[in-house]
């Protein structure tokens, strides 16, 4: 019998920023793709998960799991399908999967392409 863990419904592709100073001293940011079909779990937030971030000032709309810790911090973005996230927050384990552990991470929708 085949866990969710062993399957996650969604894939992701992970882009990592470069911030670089144009000519005129403004930053500039470019998206390097650091890996593509990643296994993940996609899920919107609870209005008293958003409420939780939202009290600290942080705008987020959607959780993400995955089956090991991917390492991603607020430099990321996710994309899956045609959506684009900003990653929020670092990875961090996860015991609410039932007898597994997940990583989980909050993001921001900031796109649909």
């Amino acid at each position: 019998m085949l866990s969710l863990l062993d399957s996650l419904p969604h894939t992701c592709t992970v882009k990592r920023r470069t911030r670089t100073v144009d000519a005129m001293g403004g930053s500039k940011d470019s998206w390097t793709t650091v890996s593509s079909s990643v296994s993940c779990w996609r899920q919107p937030l609870s209005d008293r998960e958003m409420a939780d971030y939202m009290s600290r000032g942080i705008t987020v709309d959607t959780k993400f799991f995955f089956a090991s810790d991917p390492s991603l911090d607020e430099t990321h973005q996710l994309t899956v399908g045609s959506d684009v996230y900003t990653v929020r927050s670092v990875s961090s384990p996860d015991s609410g999967a039932g007898l597994g552990v997940v990583w989980r991470m909050v993001c921001k929708l900031e796109a649909n392409q």
